[in-house]
């Protein structure tokens, strides 16, 4: 008997913490995850395999950072959510390109479709 109610203790406090855990793990917002996941599919299917993954920087703002590890190339992309697009975007976020790889990239294979803004990037390679 003590050790069924043990198990259920141990059972009750790891159910507690995993509750706990989950409700102070915030989740990246929906426009950032769509952006890693869209811009690192068409990346690679014109320059190999990329990781992409998002990073906040000063001011609330968010960097878009590609890299083909095997080529030693670099994309550098500024994301927000489509709402602060200076134009109509038919996806959750808007990108400007921000590295020369990235200005580049804009008008290459499935990369044209997502509208990247070229005009406003400051080179960072």
């Amino acid at each position: 008997m003590k050790k069924v109610l043990s198990f259920a203790v141990s059972g009750v406090a790891i159910v507690a913490a995993a509750y706990i855990g989950c409700t102070h793990y915030h989740p990246k917002a929906e426009y950032l995850q769509a952006a890693e996941t869209r811009v690192g599919s068409y990346l690679t299917s014109d320059y190999g395999r990329v990781a992409c993954h998002t990073t906040q920087i000063s001011g609330g703002q968010w960097h878009l950072d590609c890299v083909n590890v095997a080529k030693g190339q670099h994309f550098e992309y500024a994301v927000f959510p489509a709402e602060k697009a200076p134009y109509a975007v038919s996806r959750l976020f808007y990108l400007e390109a921000v590295n020369e790889n990235a200005v580049q990239s804009a008008s290459h294979g499935l990369m044209q479709y997502l509208q990247i803004n070229t005009s406003t990037h400051k080179i960072h390679s």
